[in-house]
Protein backbone atom coordinates (compact mmCIF):
# COMPACT_ATOMS: atom_id res chain seq x y z
CA UNK A 1 0.00 0.00 0.00
CA UNK A 2 1.53 3.21 -0.63
CA UNK A 3 0.18 6.76 -0.09
CA UNK A 4 0.99 9.50 -1.90
CA UNK A 5 0.44 13.09 -1.56
CA UNK A 6 0.89 14.99 -4.71
CA UNK A 7 3.44 18.33 -3.71
CA UNK A 8 1.37 21.06 -3.02
CA UNK A 9 -1.19 18.44 -1.59
CA UNK A 10 0.98 16.99 1.65
CA UNK A 11 0.09 20.25 3.94
CA UNK A 12 -3.49 20.23 3.70
CA UNK A 13 -3.77 16.19 4.22
CA UNK A 14 -1.62 16.55 7.53
CA UNK A 15 -3.95 19.68 8.89
CA UNK A 16 -6.82 17.15 7.48
CA UNK A 17 -5.13 14.70 10.23
CA UNK A 18 -6.69 16.33 13.20
CA UNK A 19 -8.07 13.40 15.11
CA UNK A 20 -10.99 15.80 16.42
CA UNK A 21 -11.91 16.82 12.37
CA UNK A 22 -15.32 15.39 11.73
CA UNK A 23 -16.10 13.07 9.41
CA UNK A 24 -18.83 13.10 6.95
CA UNK A 25 -20.32 9.95 4.97
CA UNK A 26 -21.87 11.41 1.09
CA UNK A 27 -24.53 9.34 0.35
CA UNK A 28 -24.99 10.85 -2.92
CA UNK A 29 -22.25 8.30 -4.65
CA UNK A 30 -23.06 5.27 -6.59
CA UNK A 31 -20.01 3.57 -8.03
CA UNK A 32 -17.80 4.91 -5.05
CA UNK A 33 -17.73 5.70 -1.30
CA UNK A 34 -17.04 9.31 -0.20
CA UNK A 35 -16.28 11.48 2.69
CA UNK A 36 -15.29 14.79 3.68
CA UNK A 37 -12.81 15.30 6.59
CA UNK A 38 -13.46 18.69 8.36
CA UNK A 39 -13.78 21.65 5.39
CA UNK A 40 -10.74 20.55 3.84
CA UNK A 41 -10.36 17.03 1.92
CA UNK A 42 -12.69 14.92 0.29
CA UNK A 43 -11.68 11.25 0.18
CA UNK A 44 -12.70 8.96 -2.88
CA UNK A 45 -12.68 5.25 -1.88
CA UNK A 46 -13.05 3.14 -5.22
CA UNK A 47 -15.11 0.03 -5.26
CA UNK A 48 -14.36 -1.16 -8.68
CA UNK A 49 -11.00 -1.89 -8.79
CA UNK A 50 -8.61 -2.06 -12.23
CA UNK A 51 -4.90 -2.41 -12.85
CA UNK A 52 -3.32 0.71 -14.09
CA UNK A 53 -3.40 4.55 -14.23
CA UNK A 54 -7.17 5.61 -12.97
CA UNK A 55 -8.25 8.38 -14.44
CA UNK A 56 -9.94 10.25 -11.73
CA UNK A 57 -5.99 10.35 -10.22
CA UNK A 58 -4.48 11.26 -13.32
CA UNK A 59 -6.76 13.83 -14.80
CA UNK A 60 -7.12 15.58 -10.96
CA UNK A 61 -3.04 15.62 -11.26
CA UNK A 62 -2.59 16.89 -14.62
CA UNK A 63 -4.83 19.88 -14.24
CA UNK A 64 -4.03 20.64 -10.73
CA UNK A 65 -0.26 20.89 -12.22
CA UNK A 66 -1.92 22.70 -15.33
CA UNK A 67 -3.33 25.43 -13.26
CA UNK A 68 -6.89 24.73 -13.68
CA UNK A 69 -8.72 25.95 -10.63
CA UNK A 70 -12.12 25.31 -11.13
CA UNK A 71 -11.96 21.25 -9.94
CA UNK A 72 -10.98 20.14 -7.10
CA UNK A 73 -7.37 19.58 -6.35
CA UNK A 74 -5.83 16.31 -6.64
CA UNK A 75 -3.85 15.91 -2.44
CA UNK A 76 -2.68 12.73 -2.99
CA UNK A 77 -3.58 9.04 -3.74
CA UNK A 78 -3.50 5.39 -2.51
CA UNK A 79 -2.34 2.59 -4.30
CA UNK A 80 -1.70 -1.35 -3.89
CA UNK A 81 1.16 -2.23 -6.21
CA UNK A 82 1.38 -6.15 -6.36
CA UNK A 83 4.45 -8.28 -6.99
CA UNK A 84 4.83 -8.23 -10.40
CA UNK A 85 4.28 -4.17 -10.36
CA UNK A 86 0.60 -4.18 -11.28
CA UNK A 87 -0.56 -1.06 -8.88
CA UNK A 88 -4.38 -0.69 -8.33
CA UNK A 89 -5.67 3.13 -7.43
CA UNK A 90 -7.63 2.46 -4.04
CA UNK A 91 -8.58 6.06 -3.25
CA UNK A 92 -8.16 9.66 -4.01
CA UNK A 93 -7.62 12.38 -1.88
CA UNK A 94 -9.08 15.71 -3.04
CA UNK A 95 -9.26 18.95 -2.30
CA UNK A 96 -12.74 19.84 -0.44
CA UNK A 97 -14.75 22.60 -1.98
CA UNK A 98 -18.31 24.45 -0.53
CA UNK A 99 -21.01 24.39 -2.60
CA UNK A 100 -24.69 24.52 -2.98
CA UNK A 101 -25.33 21.32 -4.34
CA UNK A 102 -24.80 19.85 -7.39
CA UNK A 103 -26.18 20.99 -10.94
CA UNK A 104 -28.49 18.81 -11.34
CA UNK A 105 -30.34 19.22 -8.17
CA UNK A 106 -29.60 23.37 -8.41
CA UNK A 107 -31.39 23.47 -12.08
CA UNK A 108 -34.47 21.60 -10.63
CA UNK A 109 -34.77 23.50 -7.61
CA UNK A 110 -34.49 26.39 -9.46
CA UNK A 111 -36.93 25.39 -12.37
CA UNK A 112 -39.46 24.60 -9.69
CA UNK A 113 -39.42 28.20 -8.06
CA UNK A 114 -40.48 29.36 -11.57
CA UNK A 115 -43.20 27.27 -11.60
CA UNK A 116 -44.44 28.01 -8.19
CA UNK A 117 -44.26 31.54 -9.06
CA UNK A 118 -45.59 31.49 -12.76
CA UNK A 119 -48.35 34.06 -13.39
CA UNK A 120 -51.54 32.40 -15.24
CA UNK A 121 -51.53 35.36 -17.36
CA UNK A 122 -47.50 35.79 -18.01
CA UNK A 123 -46.15 33.81 -20.60
CA UNK A 124 -42.40 35.28 -18.68
CA UNK A 125 -40.66 32.96 -16.86
CA UNK A 126 -37.44 33.83 -14.28
CA UNK A 127 -34.63 31.59 -15.99
CA UNK A 128 -31.93 34.14 -15.69
CA UNK A 129 -30.14 32.12 -12.84
CA UNK A 130 -30.64 29.04 -14.83
CA UNK A 131 -29.03 30.71 -17.79
CA UNK A 132 -26.30 32.28 -16.20
CA UNK A 133 -25.18 28.91 -14.44
CA UNK A 134 -25.22 26.95 -17.69
CA UNK A 135 -23.22 29.89 -19.01
CA UNK A 136 -20.99 29.57 -16.69
CA UNK A 137 -20.49 25.47 -16.99
CA UNK A 138 -19.68 25.93 -20.86
CA UNK A 139 -17.04 28.65 -19.76
CA UNK A 140 -15.92 26.35 -17.22
CA UNK A 141 -15.85 23.10 -19.62
CA UNK A 142 -13.89 25.59 -22.10
CA UNK A 143 -11.39 26.34 -20.13
CA UNK A 144 -10.74 22.89 -19.19
CA UNK A 145 -10.71 21.65 -23.01
CA UNK A 146 -8.07 24.49 -23.45
CA UNK A 147 -5.72 23.34 -21.09
CA UNK A 148 -6.38 19.26 -22.16
CA UNK A 149 -5.55 20.38 -25.57
CA UNK A 150 -1.97 22.63 -24.87
CA UNK A 151 1.06 20.86 -26.39
CA UNK A 152 2.44 18.56 -23.85
CA UNK A 153 5.76 16.24 -23.37
CA UNK A 154 3.34 13.64 -21.24
CA UNK A 155 2.22 11.49 -24.08
CA UNK A 156 -0.92 10.21 -22.27
CA UNK A 157 -2.28 13.84 -22.81
CA UNK A 158 -0.27 15.31 -25.92
CA UNK A 159 -2.71 16.31 -28.20
CA UNK A 160 -3.83 14.46 -31.47
CA UNK A 161 -5.36 15.02 -34.86
CA UNK A 162 -8.60 12.53 -35.94
CA UNK A 163 -7.56 10.51 -38.83
CA UNK A 164 -9.67 8.00 -41.07
CA UNK A 165 -9.78 5.10 -38.85
CA UNK A 166 -10.62 7.23 -35.81
CA UNK A 167 -14.15 8.28 -37.43
CA UNK A 168 -14.81 5.50 -38.73
CA UNK A 169 -14.43 4.60 -35.39
CA UNK A 170 -17.01 7.21 -34.11
CA UNK A 171 -19.44 6.46 -36.90
CA UNK A 172 -19.35 2.50 -35.95
CA UNK A 173 -20.09 3.67 -32.28
CA UNK A 174 -22.48 5.44 -32.85
CA UNK A 175 -24.40 2.72 -35.39
CA UNK A 176 -24.14 0.46 -32.77
CA UNK A 177 -25.60 2.61 -30.08
CA UNK A 178 -28.73 3.13 -32.70
CA UNK A 179 -28.88 -0.88 -33.57
CA UNK A 180 -29.29 -1.22 -29.97
CA UNK A 181 -31.85 1.44 -29.23
CA UNK A 182 -33.88 0.83 -32.57
CA UNK A 183 -33.76 -2.96 -31.29
CA UNK A 184 -34.88 -1.96 -27.97
CA UNK A 185 -37.68 0.15 -29.56
CA UNK A 186 -38.83 -2.67 -31.36
CA UNK A 187 -39.51 -5.15 -28.28
CA UNK A 188 -42.08 -2.41 -26.82
CA UNK A 189 -45.69 -3.58 -27.16
CA UNK A 190 -47.10 -1.27 -24.62
CA UNK A 191 -46.42 2.60 -24.87
CA UNK A 192 -46.94 4.75 -22.43
CA UNK A 193 -48.77 7.35 -24.66
CA UNK A 194 -49.50 8.30 -28.74
CA UNK A 195 -46.91 10.52 -28.98
CA UNK A 196 -44.01 8.12 -27.98
CA UNK A 197 -45.03 5.30 -30.36
CA UNK A 198 -45.36 8.20 -33.05
CA UNK A 199 -42.04 9.03 -32.65
CA UNK A 200 -40.68 5.57 -32.05
CA UNK A 201 -42.33 4.32 -35.37
CA UNK A 202 -41.25 7.81 -37.51
CA UNK A 203 -37.68 7.60 -36.17
CA UNK A 204 -37.56 3.34 -37.68
CA UNK A 205 -39.13 4.59 -40.61
CA UNK A 206 -36.15 6.84 -41.05
CA UNK A 207 -33.21 4.58 -39.96
CA UNK A 208 -31.79 4.50 -43.31
CA UNK A 209 -31.16 7.93 -43.75
CA UNK A 210 -29.93 8.51 -40.17
CA UNK A 211 -27.27 5.81 -41.07
CA UNK A 212 -26.46 7.49 -43.80
CA UNK A 213 -26.36 11.05 -42.26
CA UNK A 214 -24.31 9.39 -39.39
CA UNK A 215 -21.18 8.44 -41.74
CA UNK A 216 -21.47 11.93 -43.56
CA UNK A 217 -21.00 13.44 -40.01
CA UNK A 218 -18.49 11.05 -39.07
CA UNK A 219 -15.98 12.40 -42.27
CA UNK A 220 -16.77 15.73 -41.39
CA UNK A 221 -14.49 14.88 -37.57
CA UNK A 222 -11.36 13.92 -39.78
CA UNK A 223 -8.02 16.51 -38.91
CA UNK A 224 -10.14 17.35 -35.75
CA UNK A 225 -8.82 18.04 -32.08
CA UNK A 226 -8.40 14.51 -30.17
CA UNK A 227 -7.74 15.30 -26.23
CA UNK A 228 -8.73 13.98 -22.90
CA UNK A 229 -11.95 14.19 -21.71
CA UNK A 230 -13.75 14.03 -19.19
CA UNK A 231 -16.34 11.42 -20.39
CA UNK A 232 -19.17 11.01 -18.28
CA UNK A 233 -20.06 14.85 -18.41
CA UNK A 234 -23.56 15.86 -17.22
CA UNK A 235 -25.14 18.62 -14.75
CA UNK A 236 -24.51 15.71 -11.83
CA UNK A 237 -20.75 16.21 -12.76
CA UNK A 238 -20.78 19.85 -12.11
CA UNK A 239 -20.92 22.05 -8.54
CA UNK A 240 -22.17 25.28 -8.01
CA UNK A 241 -20.28 27.51 -6.22
CA UNK A 242 -21.53 31.05 -5.50
CA UNK A 243 -22.67 31.82 -8.71
CA UNK A 244 -19.82 29.85 -10.04
CA UNK A 245 -19.51 26.36 -10.89
CA UNK A 246 -16.73 23.69 -10.22
CA UNK A 247 -16.25 20.23 -12.26
CA UNK A 248 -15.80 17.05 -10.61
CA UNK A 249 -15.89 13.44 -11.22
CA UNK A 250 -13.25 12.61 -13.62
CA UNK A 251 -13.23 8.62 -13.53
CA UNK A 252 -15.47 8.41 -16.83
CA UNK A 253 -17.84 5.77 -17.24
CA UNK A 254 -17.60 3.37 -14.25
CA UNK A 255 -18.45 0.66 -16.32
CA UNK A 256 -16.24 0.94 -19.43
CA UNK A 257 -13.11 -0.28 -19.35
CA UNK A 258 -9.69 1.97 -18.04
CA UNK A 259 -8.12 2.12 -21.20
CA UNK A 260 -11.36 3.08 -22.66
CA UNK A 261 -12.02 5.66 -19.90
CA UNK A 262 -8.19 7.19 -20.70
CA UNK A 263 -8.41 7.46 -24.52
CA UNK A 264 -8.60 10.69 -26.53
CA UNK A 265 -11.22 11.53 -28.23
CA UNK A 266 -13.12 14.68 -29.44
CA UNK A 267 -13.69 17.28 -26.48
CA UNK A 268 -17.47 17.44 -28.16
CA UNK A 269 -18.58 14.40 -26.43
CA UNK A 270 -18.47 16.26 -23.22
CA UNK A 271 -20.41 19.21 -25.17
CA UNK A 272 -22.65 16.46 -26.18
CA UNK A 273 -23.42 15.36 -22.90
CA UNK A 274 -24.07 18.40 -21.22
CA UNK A 275 -26.70 19.25 -23.86
CA UNK A 276 -28.28 16.26 -23.50
CA UNK A 277 -28.38 16.40 -19.29
CA UNK A 278 -30.03 19.92 -20.08
CA UNK A 279 -32.67 18.57 -21.89
CA UNK A 280 -33.31 15.58 -18.91
CA UNK A 281 -33.90 18.55 -16.45
CA UNK A 282 -36.57 19.71 -18.27
CA UNK A 283 -38.26 16.21 -18.45
CA UNK A 284 -38.13 16.28 -15.08
CA UNK A 285 -40.98 18.42 -14.13
CA UNK A 286 -42.97 16.97 -16.41
CA UNK A 287 -41.52 13.00 -14.87
CA UNK A 288 -42.89 14.68 -11.23
CA UNK A 289 -39.29 14.96 -10.17
CA UNK A 290 -39.22 18.49 -9.34
CA UNK A 291 -43.06 19.62 -10.10
CA UNK A 292 -44.00 22.29 -7.09
CA UNK A 293 -46.99 22.54 -4.67
CA UNK A 294 -48.82 25.20 -6.73
CA UNK A 295 -51.20 23.63 -9.61
CA UNK A 296 -49.77 24.63 -13.05
CA UNK A 297 -51.30 25.26 -16.29
CA UNK A 298 -49.74 22.19 -18.95
CA UNK A 299 -49.44 24.40 -21.50
CA UNK A 300 -47.42 27.21 -19.49
CA UNK A 301 -45.26 24.33 -17.77
CA UNK A 302 -44.54 22.81 -21.35
CA UNK A 303 -43.79 26.48 -22.69
CA UNK A 304 -41.08 27.26 -19.63
CA UNK A 305 -39.28 23.44 -20.25
CA UNK A 306 -38.81 24.47 -24.11
CA UNK A 307 -37.52 28.21 -23.05
CA UNK A 308 -35.33 26.73 -20.57
CA UNK A 309 -33.65 24.32 -22.87
CA UNK A 310 -33.25 26.62 -25.13
CA UNK A 311 -31.63 29.46 -23.42
CA UNK A 312 -29.83 27.26 -20.99
CA UNK A 313 -28.22 25.88 -24.19
CA UNK A 314 -27.64 28.30 -25.95
CA UNK A 315 -25.55 30.32 -22.91
CA UNK A 316 -24.25 26.93 -22.45
CA UNK A 317 -22.55 26.75 -25.64
CA UNK A 318 -21.90 30.47 -26.19
CA UNK A 319 -19.68 30.49 -23.22
CA UNK A 320 -18.02 27.20 -24.16
CA UNK A 321 -17.05 29.02 -27.75
CA UNK A 322 -15.36 32.31 -26.50
CA UNK A 323 -13.92 30.32 -23.60
CA UNK A 324 -12.18 28.04 -25.96
CA UNK A 325 -11.77 30.63 -28.47
CA UNK A 326 -13.34 28.94 -31.12
CA UNK A 327 -16.39 29.98 -33.34
CA UNK A 328 -18.34 26.47 -34.40
CA UNK A 329 -17.82 26.05 -38.14
CA UNK A 330 -19.71 23.77 -40.17
CA UNK A 331 -17.73 20.47 -39.02
CA UNK A 332 -17.74 21.37 -35.21
CA UNK A 333 -21.27 21.33 -35.60
CA UNK A 334 -21.67 18.29 -37.52
CA UNK A 335 -19.11 16.41 -35.34
CA UNK A 336 -21.47 17.71 -31.85
CA UNK A 337 -24.82 16.20 -33.96
CA UNK A 338 -22.95 13.04 -34.12
CA UNK A 339 -22.33 13.05 -30.82
CA UNK A 340 -25.60 14.15 -29.75
CA UNK A 341 -27.26 11.14 -32.06
CA UNK A 342 -24.77 8.89 -30.31
CA UNK A 343 -26.08 9.98 -26.73
CA UNK A 344 -29.29 9.92 -27.11
CA UNK A 345 -29.54 6.69 -28.80
CA UNK A 346 -27.41 5.41 -26.09
CA UNK A 347 -30.02 6.91 -23.49
CA UNK A 348 -32.96 5.03 -25.48
CA UNK A 349 -31.50 1.69 -24.64
CA UNK A 350 -31.23 2.40 -21.17
CA UNK A 351 -34.24 4.08 -20.35
CA UNK A 352 -36.08 1.33 -22.42
CA UNK A 353 -34.03 -1.63 -20.02
CA UNK A 354 -34.45 0.40 -16.79
CA UNK A 355 -37.02 3.88 -16.90
CA UNK A 356 -39.36 3.09 -19.46
CA UNK A 357 -42.00 5.50 -18.30
CA UNK A 358 -38.50 8.15 -19.23
CA UNK A 359 -38.39 6.76 -23.09
CA UNK A 360 -40.26 9.04 -24.23
CA UNK A 361 -37.06 11.74 -23.51
CA UNK A 362 -34.65 10.62 -25.46
CA UNK A 363 -36.60 9.79 -28.29
CA UNK A 364 -38.08 13.44 -28.39
CA UNK A 365 -34.10 14.66 -28.55
CA UNK A 366 -33.21 11.96 -30.76
CA UNK A 367 -36.39 13.05 -33.18
CA UNK A 368 -35.87 16.59 -33.09
CA UNK A 369 -31.99 16.29 -33.71
CA UNK A 370 -32.57 13.95 -36.75
CA UNK A 371 -35.33 16.24 -38.53
CA UNK A 372 -32.89 19.11 -38.50
CA UNK A 373 -29.83 17.24 -39.88
CA UNK A 374 -32.19 15.51 -42.79
CA UNK A 375 -33.54 19.18 -43.23
CA UNK A 376 -30.90 20.80 -43.94
CA UNK A 377 -29.45 17.58 -46.28
CA UNK A 378 -32.04 18.57 -48.47
CA UNK A 379 -31.73 22.08 -48.57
Amino acid sequence: MRFRPTETGGELLRAGADPNAQVNWLTAEQSNSSLTIGDRVMLKLFRRLAEGEHPEAEMSRYLTAAGFTHAPPLLGDIVQVCSEGHSRTLAVALGFVRNQGDAWSWTLDHLTRALDNLVPTSSEFELSDCEAISGAIGRRLGEMHLALGRETSDQAFAPEHADDKVAEGWAQKTEQRLDKAFAAIEQIRDWANDSDRDRAATLLNRRAQICGAINTHARSGVGSLTTRIHGDFHLGQVLVASGDVFIIDFEGEPATPIKERRAKTSPLRDVAGLIRSIDYAGAALIEGKGVGAAPVDEKQRNRLIAEFRARATRAFLKEYGTARGVIAGAQERALLELFLIEKAAYEIHYEAANRPTWIGVPLAGLLRLTERILEKAHT
